[in-house]
């Protein structure tokens, strides 16, 4: 059987022809050093050196591709150990997951603001519709995923992250009136949507809109009509083009969740979550 470090001291001896040599490079002796090449030669089933005529060490024929083909070996160790270093120095990467509606709201910014202030971890975003929340756990193409969404099945762990406030918006500005009929609209916020509160200018007539509307109409807000009512998340408008109600509240909102997979192979993920809850609660 082969030892990575008996492939570490052959690549020594490789580049100091001297067994004497190679042994002060990783703090060993002369005699397991030799040990170490015997052991590969018994492995290998041929002559690695033989003993040149001033007493160096020449590399035979295998030794020769043995040592080619451990470059690519001892440089994917090198970034291995770079990387590991870089994981010990600024915290393993922890990728958050959502849709982009969701990732609009205040309340998930606020989450993801409160994770990248977590030591030990670097929080990422990455942009998941809900239809491939469970893929992406799975893969592990997010570590997280956080929004309306549940994982049912038995390889989910489910933490409350808090709730997403909805409220009424209307386009134009204070005094601007449209022209014929105002349309009332209800935001899907994961395909989910809260109870509506009454108002004067809707008279039951709600239309749902779906999130990729409502995305567009906040980037680009003169392509929604004046005078349009929209129930939606509270997120942040551009207040040249949109009126809000002042305060949001919670009454009619959506909870989310931070969703992870069970056996994930970060352990530190349950406590992470309990954080979370911890904020949620004293927020």
């Amino acid at each position: 059987m082969v030892d990575f470090r008996h492939l570490g001291a052959f690549v020594r001896v490789y580049q100091e022809r001297n067994y004497s040599h190679a042994g002060y490079g990783i703090y060993t002796t002369r005699k397991s050093i030799v040990r170490m090449m015997q052991n590969l030669e018994r492995v290998f089933d041929c002559s690695l050196f033989t003993e040149g005529l001033r007493g160096e060490l020449v590399p035979g024929p295998f030794a020769e591709r043995l040592n080619n083909d451990l470059r690519f070996l001892n440089a994917a160790r090198h970034r291995m150990k770079d990387h590991i270093a870089a994981v010990h120095e600024n915290g393993r990467v922890v990728h958050v997951g959502s849709s982009p509606a969701v990732f609009r709201t205040r309340e998930f910014r606020n989450l993801f603001r409160g994770l990248q202030s977590l030591d030990g971890i670097r929080s990422c975003f990455a942009p998941i519709e809900v239809s491939d929340a469970s893929k992406a756990l799975v893969s592990g193409h997010c570590d997280l995923y956080v929004g309306c969404w549940t994982g049912s099945a038995g390889r989910f762990l489910t933490q409350e992250a808090g709730t997403v406030s909805f409220r009424r918006y209307q386009r134009g500005t204070p005094g601007e009136t449209g022209t014929g009929k105002i349309d009332c609209f209800r935001v899907f916020l994961d395909g989910k949507m809260p109870d509506h509160p009454v108002y004067h200018e809707c008279d039951g007539e709600w239309q749902p809109l779906d999130e990729a509307r409502w995305l567009y109409w906040l980037d680009h807000p003169e392509d929604c009509p004046v005078g349009t009512v929209i129930f939606g998340p509270d997120v942040q408008i551009d207040t040249d083009y949109w009126q809000a109600e002042e305060d949001a509240g919670t009454g009619n909102g959506l909870g989310i969740h931070a969703t992870f997979l069970r056996q994930h192979a970060y352990e530190f993920l349950p406590t992470l979550m309990n954080k979370i809850l911890t904020r949620t609660q004293t927020a």
